[in-house]
């Protein structure tokens, strides 16, 4: 039975060491993660004016870097949204940006405007063009929902796990040697295996290293679009997804044969 110890834990960071499970179970989490989150994410744009010296084209780009807020609880899956099984308008909203300088001005993210108060800019202050007195930009942004395998833009979250190391110490020394690298030298959470690996280069046989079979430290960041609470339950979700599919279609192939 797996078993999850929690190292570390912010709203948008997560820390934990993984025990009893195989490395191919916690990989595939990680990557459902990093590619198949949904988020929602500017994917075309209208522009109605444009008088600064950025391209529209560029304009457009930057526009859909910008994170978003994604409340998932109020969206349909991002199953529904792709299959069609609901009404896109349910899976999309519309941005505006409408800016006439009277002076030098930046405009920021927070100077998007939309139809839906629960998908905004994560950040406020993310910067987009800088215009002069007299220059105008008059846009329309539509959002939908997405997945990073798709683009980065949809990407909601990063993860990653290394093995759990084991070191031995075997000449005091090397402590001091390795001090600027890891403080200690016996903690797997500060002093990760790649770490560690550098010590053993530095100190060669005064340090032993190896890993603990089928135990990892496990870590996860999310970009601000939902907490990563959020982030975890939706990635389980589509796991679960996945693995249904897969048995659904292998039982029908094997009842065919």
């Amino acid at each position: 039975m797996p078993a999850v110890t929690l190292v570390e834990k912010s709203e948008n960071f997560l820390k934990a060491v993984v025990e009893d499970t195989y490395p191919s179970l916690l990989n595939s989490l990680r990557r459902v993660i990093i590619s198949e989150l949904p988020v929602m994410a500017i994917d075309s744009v209208a522009v109605v004016t444009n008088t600064s010296v950025m391209y529209d084209e560029m304009l457009a780009h930057r526009l859909g870097l910008i994170p978003l807020t994604t409340p998932l609880q109020s969206l349909p899956t991002i199953e529904e949204c792709v299959s069609g099984l609901v009404d896109p308008a349910e899976c999309s909203t519309r941005l505006t940006l409408q800016i006439n300088a009277d002076s030098d001005v930046v405009v920021y993210s927070e100077d998007l405007t939309s139809d839906r108060p629960d998908v905004v800019p994560v950040y406020k202050d993310i910067p987009i063009v800088k215009l002069v007195k007299g220059q105008t930009i008059v846009a329309e942004a539509y959002a939908k929902l997405g997945r990073a395998r798709d683009h980065a833009k949809w990407q909601a979250a990063l993860a990653s796990y290394y093995y759990y190391p084991k070191v031995v110490v075997k000449d005091p020394a090397c402590r001091n040697v390795c001090r600027d690298i890891c403080e200690n030298l016996e903690d797997a959470i500060e002093c990760s295996y790649n770490k560690a690996w550098t010590c053993r280069d530095i100190c060669g046989d005064g340090i032993e290293l190896s890993w603990e079979r089928n135990k990892y430290v496990f870590w996860v960041e999310s970009y601000g679009n939902y907490d990563v609470d959020t982030a975890l339950r939706e990635a389980f979700r589509i796991l679960k997804v996945k693995f249904r599919t897969f048995s659904e279609v292998l039982a029908r192939r094997v009842n065919f044969k």
